[in-house]
């Protein structure tokens, strides 16, 4: 693990993320295992990120928080043999980084960003979001 082991996503934040994590069809892992390396079930997790029916708690919040982070820091790995898929803690965190670029909205005007980043990564806001001034 690494230093982020103590490290909670406030919860809107959280939402936001989940949102964007749900929308990439190639996050590289299938709902249903970040549902058991959450620990939270499918139904209880749709009604709190993606359709806003119940209140998120501190519990769901924290676990929820610990999978992405696993996930994004690239310490789980999804194993596939035979169509069977599961999770393995890797001994060795591995990120997926990629080159990326993107477009920054700053002082009214918008700048390229180069650089390398996390694949994995929902946390930045799409430009229609930065636009709109969220």
């Amino acid at each position: 693990m690494d230093s982020n082991d103590n490290y909670i996503i406030p919860k809107e934040e959280l939402k936001q993320i989940m949102k964007r994590f749900r929308a990439d069809k190639k996050r590289g892992i299938p709902m249903r295992l970040f549902y058991e390396l959450s620990g939270v079930d499918k139904a209880r997790m749709d009604d709190m990120f993606f359709y806003d029916r119940t209140h998120m708690t501190e519990l769901v919040q924290r676990r929820v928080s610990k999978a992405y982070l696993a996930w994004k820091n690239g310490e789980v790995a999804v194993m596939i043999r035979f169509g069977q898929k599961w999770l393995e803690w890797r001994k060795k965190p591995k990120p997926v980084i990629v080159r990326g670029y993107g477009l920054q909205v700053e002082n009214g005007g918008i700048k390229l960003k180069l650089g390398l980043k996390n694949r994995l990564d929902y946390s930045d806001y799409r430009l229609d979001e930065q636009i709109k001034g969220r």
